[in-house]
């Protein structure tokens, strides 16, 4: 399920109030616009054009970005560096609008150099938003979170008001949900939702109140969920907010397929396309795509699914979403698989591995990269200084008495230096830690997938072939290869190495659980371990090689055995053991 395409179009709302965009087209106003501009337009007539480029950023492309190029040939005429920024800050809103995600990135970057060097700090926020929201589009969530936290800090230093900082939590909430850190998303959304409400921002209060709902959703407390999807699809239709009516619909959709009801989820699903093909960016639909591909796969209507998820892949390739498409290859190799016509499925699950492989490869080298530049040019800087400093101090030795004391004075702040750049030294070792970790946890998702697919299509093979014994009769070769997978499917050897990557990251979790708790078995540490990876019970159903029936069983004996309580997720509680270093309360402690 992809929570991130959801949440951008909700929230694309705070991409426009960072560039005081309007929606829609409204022809009288562009025609008391068009009447403004004379022959030889100058930089009084800057505003017309951005103005006239704003009435048409949703309704004819081609015209919008005529006038932001207008205006930017007379910001270079007239030779004004703000007016500049500003209209590449457009023309990368542009590129957004049109899903060229890649050069928006570029005229952002741009932007934010060009408004650096003029000191213009609240315009160097506006557009750390804006490349922010592009990198959580192309889906780097860390480079997006960093955009994000670097804007909030310049609001709180120029001291902004309290609806600007509100679209900072708001944003911030909204990249934490993309990693699947629910608790610490909507405690953003929460301090957001206090302001609005203080504001008596209706609109607003119903989009974070929504928010809150999408994470609750992803948690499994849909009771406390459904209420307010179906209060905000009511409030968006009546104030014709198409795209957040699609999201609804979505949402709603999942929960229907969830709940096993095809038909329902093919019915909001259908609709919600509908809305989006008409109003949406093109990055909608290509979301919608992938749900009925699914559905339709579900309800084994193949051509369907086949002809959705072709789709879907082809929106990827567009909008240059690379995570997406591997995704979209994976799905492609499961339908193909069920139709009958392994050499396609072989084929669509080829491009997949070899796609996850290099993102994920040039993920790890492009973090390292990053961070191995910034220690460098921090210890030449430092080392640079240093010699500096050292060159100042002996020629204060030379002089007289009054010298000396000056030198003093130098020595002291040498000292000081010394101790700021020690604190630094520790910030960057503490980065470069932190990156390690954030990649130790991107390697063992990716392990814990890779692991997942592999018994999922082992699994697959082994229900084949007993089809095939079933109507061929018993064949010593065939029972062979299904003895061999049944073992593969058994072997602890990749759990082995799963725990020990698991471990890497969660140091002592499986120690102090035992500790805590020592009727819990090897088997549950396993279930516990996937908990608390966020792994969907598909997910791990798979991994663990059990049915669907499997898995609730072996949830309620875990649940016993750590004394939660039915009233109780199971999910939070195991996400949260051992989480803050503290011992839990046994069960026999309780009052």
């Amino acid at each position: 399920m992809n929570r991130m395409s959801y949440r951008l179009y909700c929230c694309l709302a705070f991409f426009l109030l960072s560039n005081a965009l309007a929606f829609g087209q409204d022809q009288k106003i562009v025609d008391s616009l068009l009447a403004l501009l004379p022959d030889a337009p100058d930089t009084s007539n800057l505003e017309v054009y951005i103005s006239l480029a704003e009435e048409y950023f949703y309704t004819d492309h081609q015209k919008a970005k005529h006038y932001v190029d207008a205006y930017l040939d007379i910001a270079r005429k007239y030779k004004s560096p703000p007016h500049i920024a500003f209209g590449t800050n457009m023309l990368g809103v542009y590129y957004n609008i049109t899903s060229q995600n890649k050069e928006g990135l570029q005229a952002f970057e741009t932007a934010k150099a060009m408004y650096e060097s003029q000191g213009n700090q609240e315009r160097v926020s506006a557009v750390l938003n804006n490349l922010s929201i592009t990198n959580r589009r192309m889906g780097y969530l860390q480079r997006a979170l960093e955009n994000q936290m670097e804007s909030l800090a310049i609001k709180e230093k120029i001291g902004v008001g309290e609806e600007a900082l509100a679209a900072s939590y708001w944003n911030i909430g909204n990249i934490l949900g993309d990693i699947e850190n629910y608790s610490e998303s909507n405690a953003w959304y929460r301090k957001a939702e206090r302001v609005y409400s203080r504001l008596g921002l209706k609109d607003d209060l119903v989009n974070i109140r929504y928010l809150v709902a999408l994470n609750l959703k992803e948690m499994d407390s849909l009771e406390l969920a459904m209420p307010v999807f179906e209060e905000a699809l009511v409030y968006f239709r009546k104030n014709n907010l198409h795209n957040d009516v699609a999201g609804c619909l979505d949402n709603l959709g999942a929960i229907s397929k969830g709940r096993g009801d095809l038909e329902k989820a093919e019915a909001y699903y259908l609709e919600a396309l509908e809305i989006a093909e008409a109003h949406g960016e093109e990055s909608l639909p290509g979301l919608l795509y992938r749900r009925l591909a699914n559905v339709f796969r579900e309800k084994k209507a193949y051509p369907q699914a086949l002809d959705y998820a072709e789709r879907a892949l082809e929106v990827s390739r567009k909008t240059s979403v690379r995570k997406k498409m591997i995704t979209d290859y994976l799905v492609l190799s499961q339908i193909t698989e069920d139709m009958g016509d392994p050499g396609r499925a072989l084929r669509y699950f080829q491009e997949y591995h070899a796609l996850s492989d290099s993102v994920f490869a040039e993920d790890k080298i492009l973090a390292m990269n990053e961070l191995e530049v910034k220690y460098q040019t921090e210890k030449k800087q430092q080392e640079i200084q240093l010699l500096n400093e050292k060159a100042a101090r002996a020629a204060l030795v030379q002089k007289s008495l009054a010298g000396a004391v000056v030198a003093l004075i130098a020595l002291l702040g040498v000292l000081a230096y010394a101790i700021r750049q020690r604190a630094r030294r520790s910030r960057l070792e503490k980065e470069k830690l932190d990156a390690e970790i954030a990649f130790k946890k991107r390697e063992l998702s990716a392990f814990a997938m890779q692991l997942a697919q592999k018994n999922e299509v082992l699994k697959n093979i082994q229900d084949d072939l007993s089809a095939i014994r079933l109507s061929a009769g018993e064949n010593k070769g065939l029972n062979r290869i299904n003895r061999k997978i049944g073992r593969t499917l058994h072997d602890d050897t990749n759990w082995d190495l799963f725990l020990q990557r698991f471990e890497a990251v969660h140091q002592g979790y499986q120690r102090n659980v035992t500790e805590a708790f020592p009727s819990i078995t090897p088997n549950d540490l396993r279930l516990m371990a996937l908990i608390k990876m966020h792994l969907s019970p598909k997910e791990i159903a798979s991994m663990l090689n059990l049915s669907n029936e499997g898995i609730k069983k072996a949830r309620y004996r875990l649940r016993k055995k750590l004394g939660v309580e039915t009233s109780e997720s199971l999910d939070e509680f195991v996400v949260s053991l051992f989480s803050d270093k503290r011992q839990p309360a046994m069960a026999g402690d309780k009052a």
